[in-house]
């Protein structure tokens, strides 16, 4: 296997640094396809970043058919600096850089090596996310509506399978998971943990969907449960709602729950009470994600709310 210009012999584990990126490559003994799995591209999402590190201790390269490519933490200035969602080297989100710029700003070089060294080697990519640390969130799974019928319909009976609540179609495009089925690489963002904390509870059964995944797509064969998970329910409308202004934000519900339409979901007031935006629902729904935070900015996230 090749990634960029290093190769990594069969049967052979090897870290690398490509450009503004690393991890570490695993080339199985036999053939088959490569899996890619990112984490870390919020700093402050650690159920995914401490589930991949897991990974890269306990596989071994001997045992798998195929090829597993694992960069546990590529926003390292916002994970070492303890931040929401952006880089401290130029407070943009690496999540919203796709596609990527060579020329451009730190974390757009980065968006432009994930482009140019992992997509060409990737059979499927997960991207792990989860709870920020101003966010409370339900286990979930984006997978993209806006990219065919035949990834829309290939990924979704992947993410079927996982353990998480919910698998949401989402038409986003400029994210690294969403901009790979933009350029037909199957993928999908798996979404774990709140708060900004991990918990061992969060890490085993996420690293144990990871291990699913492997299975199917042919690349262990371990006898992991690859069954349909019947209580996953499938979120076709969502309503991602933002801060208006910069404001002081009360969310009144939790994740999880079931709200109905014209339910009171939070109000942002200003810093002598007022209120600046009442967030109401604008359909029967089930809360997946809001913000906890006190304190927002302008187009900082509120709350996401989907159906059925």
């Amino acid at each position: 296997m090749k990634i960029g210009d290093i190769l990594i012999n069969k049967g052979e584990k090897k870290k690398f640094i490509l450009g503004n990126i690393s991890g570490t490559a695993f080339c199985g003994r036999n053939t088959g396809k490569t899996l890619v799995i990112t984490a870390g591209v919020h700093g402050g999402e650690y159920v995914g970043i401490e589930t991949a590190l897991r990974l890269i201790k306990e596989l071994e390269a001997e045992t798998l058919s195929g090829n597993i490519i694992i960069c546990p933490v590529l926003n390292t200035d916002g994970f070492y600096d303890g931040v929401k969602q952006i880089s401290t080297s130029d407070y943009k989100n690496l999540n919203r850089e796709f596609p990527g710029d060579e020329k451009g700003t730190s974390t757009q070089r980065i968006a432009f090596d994930i482009e140019k060294y992992l997509y060409p080697t990737a059979d499927f990519i997960v991207d792990l996310h989860g709870g920020d640390i101003n966010e409370n969130l339900i286990p979930l799974i984006f997978f993209p509506y806006g990219s065919g019928e035949d990834m829309k319909n290939y990924v979704r009976d992947i993410a079927s399978r996982m353990s998480v609540n919910f698998r949401v179609g989402s038409y986003a495009s400029n994210g690294l998971y969403s901009y790979a089925t933009k350029k037909n690489i199957p993928a999908m963002l798996y979404e774990r943990g709140e708060h900004g904390i991990w918990s061992e509870e969060d890490v085993l059964a996420e690293k144990e969907d990871i291990y699913k995944l492997m299975e199917m797509l042919g690349i262990m064969k371990d006898g992991h449960d690859i069954s349909v998970n019947k209580k996953q329910k499938e979120i076709v409308s969502v309503e991602y709602v933002e801060a208006e202004c910069d404001g002081l934000w009360y969310p009144y519900i939790k994740q999880g729950q079931r709200v109905k339409k014209g339910e009171l979901l939070g109000v942002l007031k200003n810093i002598e009470g007022e209120k600046l935006q009442v967030v109401v629902a604008k359909f029967d729904a089930d809360i997946l994600y809001y913000t906890l935070s006190l304190g927002v900015r302008k187009k900082d996230a509120l709350i996401a709310y989907g159906t059925e």
